[in-house]
């Protein structure tokens, strides 16, 4: 009995391939959808169409912040540690900038406040938190910062 089940299966095989090809072949279907919108024009360029975003600026503080504009500063030497183990590697205060000085370095500038310490370099902003303070050694530009009982000490060589 299975014979016939199989043999009646490969006639209705055979009979829809017949008439599945026939169909394709007078373009009884369609495979293609049909539009009615005109196509987009071409782009002229890669960037046609976007949007142009202004440069952007960033801002942040921390002890690091000369180090992150290597066009305005190289940084020479850097050491860390608790502050009474770094009395000796902070410069006299002779040396120190007084607060209320600018100075500039390549296309930065540099506010020294009391406390603090700004960095402007376009519309970048950047500060060294309190207690920061700036020293003008025969070593370079030096940076004191205080935090938590550590202390960095960071010499920088102005671009």
């Amino acid at each position: 009995m299975w014979r016939y089940y199989l043999i009646a299966a490969l006639i209705v095989v055979a009979a829809g391939s017949v008439l599945f090809a026939h169909r394709l072949a007078s373009n009884g279907w369609k495979l293609n959808a049909q539009t009615t919108a005109s196509p987009p024009p071409a782009h002229p360029g890669p960037n046609n169409g976007f949007v142009t975003t202004p440069e952007p600026s960033f801002s942040g503080q921390g002890g690091w912040v000369l180090s992150a504009l290597p066009s305005c500063f190289v940084q020479l030497s850097s050491i860390e540690g608790p502050s009474l183990a770094l009395t000796f590697h902070i410069p006299p205060a002779r040396e120190r900038i007084p607060p209320g000085t600018s100075l500039h370095s390549g296309n930065c500038t540099v506010l020294v406040r009391d406390h603090d310490v700004w960095v402007y370099r376009g519309k970048d902003r950047l500060r060294v938190p309190p207690e920061a303070r700036l020293y003008d050694t025969k070593d370079g530009l030096t940076l004191v910062y205080v935090h938590a009982s550590r202390t960095e000490v960071r010499i920088y060589r102005r671009m």
